[in-house]
């Protein structure tokens, strides 16, 4: 790689306020959520798609590794330069660049934040279903990266669901569009769906179309409470036998309950072993109520139910959606180390998984918080350590490591939104035979044959 030479033809296509030497500045973009660090060789801040192709048309030449970055929100370390580089943020690429109410779509660049693109689209009574806990912070590219789900994914799917084109730039440098403005579109492969969840290995999305849904006039909000975390589970599975399909299923355990208590100062019943919010959507109150009320008639016929209530408006609704996205910035703020299995199972075995994550053995300094989207069986099953102590450390990717073999057992996946990256990549042998793997390596040469664009993520 030399670095050298890639920076003095850089000056040629970026500005200087473009371009981060400093190690205060590489600092900043040298961290995401998994609280790692790699520090880069330089940051370039492109402000369009011709200087994102400029810098990789450079990369390429000099043969420099380069990492895209958005907001830095990523729990798989997805984002992060471990191999020094060029750290390419999308930050400065953050225009919503048309809403357009008549198709229901809108065109994008990939550093808005999530949070705005909700707020812009709701002046046009328009919503994008895929919000991630850290809405306020992450990026559009980073959730498309990433294929984000979070939420409402049990009612309304993911983020591929919701892609109809994109712009990107190959690690040549190359600028290519892919899929179609259009509801249907079978011409060839699905190169969109290809890029989407890719975590920035294939190619840098400098452009996106996502197609949107008519913003829900009513929701109602459900709280209950039981003395089994098991029985939650249980609740979950007979809500859709039920015929009924929530916008939103969410199940906290009770290490999970008591600490964000703590860190909110959030009235919640801290005896309990577990708590469900349940969110039903919708445009007709009538119809959405009758729903809510046979939940509450399922909630009845549980043994252990401590309390089942529905939210007496959208500001109760609003407090107990808060505490369920500050979850884990409440674990994190209790100075412990954490490892999370982002795993997933089908429906029907969620209360398979919590009992066997509660059967798992373990010494009393270790401490596991589970709690995540119940509704499509997606659980973050937290492990709290200290990193420095290497016994507990030691003992904490033991139980990672069975959380995962269980999760298998159940015809699950190692990630259900979180990606691999760098935090699972050693695993991924588990889900994935060597035949699928080779294949997807030779996918990623056909792109990327260099191997520079977001090295040693994945495989």
């Amino acid at each position: 790689m030399d670095v050298e030479t890639f920076l003095a033809e850089l000056k040629d296509h970026l500005t200087a306020h473009q371009i981060i030497l400093d190690r205060e500045g590489l600092s900043h973009f040298s961290y995401d959520a998994t609280e790692q660090r790699f520090m880069p060789h330089v940051v370039v801040l492109p402000e369009n798609t011709q200087q994102v192709s400029a810098v990789m048309r450079l990369a390429y030449k000099y043969d420099v590794p380069v990492t895209p970055q958005g907001g830095r929100t990523g729990l798989s370390g997805g984002a992060l330069p471990v191999h020094g580089g060029v750290l390419l943020s999308l930050l400065r690429m953050n225009a919503i660049i048309e809403v357009d109410e008549k198709n229901m779509q809108v065109t994008l660049e990939p550093g808005v934040i999530s949070s705005d693109l909700q707020q812009e689209l709701k002046k046009h009574h328009l919503f994008f279903p895929p919000d991630p806990s850290s809405t306020v912070e992450s990026t559009i590219g980073g959730n498309v990266a990433e294929n984000a789900g979070y939420t409402r994914a049990v009612k309304y799917g993911v983020t591929r669901d919701y892609v109809l084109a994109l712009e990107a730039v190959l690690p040549d440098g190359e600028i290519i569009s892919l899929g179609r403005n259009t509801v249907k579109n079978v011409a060839g492969y699905d190169m969109v769906s290809l890029l989407v969840g890719s975590e920035g290995t294939l190619a840098i999305i400098t452009k996106i179309c996502f197609k949107l849904l008519p913003l829900p006039l009513k929701r109602i909000t459900l709280i209950i409470y039981l003395n089994d975390l098991v029985k939650a589970a249980d609740l979950v599975v007979s809500i859709f036998k039920a015929g009924i399909i929530p916008s939103a299923i969410e199940l906290m355990d009770n290490i999970s309950i008591n600490t964000t208590a703590d860190h909110l100062g959030a009235p919640l019943r801290r005896e309990a072993e577990a708590l469900v919010l349940v969110e039903i959507d919708g445009h007709h109150e009538g119809a959405l109520r009758e729903e809510a009320n046979e939940i509450l008639a399922l909630c009845k016929g549980i043994e252990g139910l401590l309390e089942a209530k529905i939210a007496l408006d959208d500001t109760e609704s609003d407090r107990y959606w808060l505490i369920r996205r500050e979850t884990l910035p409440s674990l994190k703020a209790l100075g412990k180390d954490h490892l999370e299995a982002d795993v997933v199972v089908p429906r029907y075995q969620l209360p398979f998984l919590v009992k066997a994550i509660r059967a798992l053995k373990y010494s009393p300094a270790i401490k596991i918080a589970t709690f995540g989207h119940a509704g499509d069986g997606n659980l973050h099953v937290t492990i709290l350590h200290r990193r420095r102590n290497f016994a507990e450390l030691s003992e904490a990717y033991t139980i990672l490591e069975e959380v995962y073999k269980k999760t298998m057992e159940m015809c699950g996946s190692l990630t259900g939104e979180h990606g691999i990256g760098i935090t699972v990549k050693d695993y991924l042998p588990l889900q994935m035979s060597e035949s699928e793997i080779a294949l997807m390596r030779r996918i990623k040469a056909a792109f990327d044959p260099k191997g520079l664009l977001n090295p040693g993520k994945i495989f």
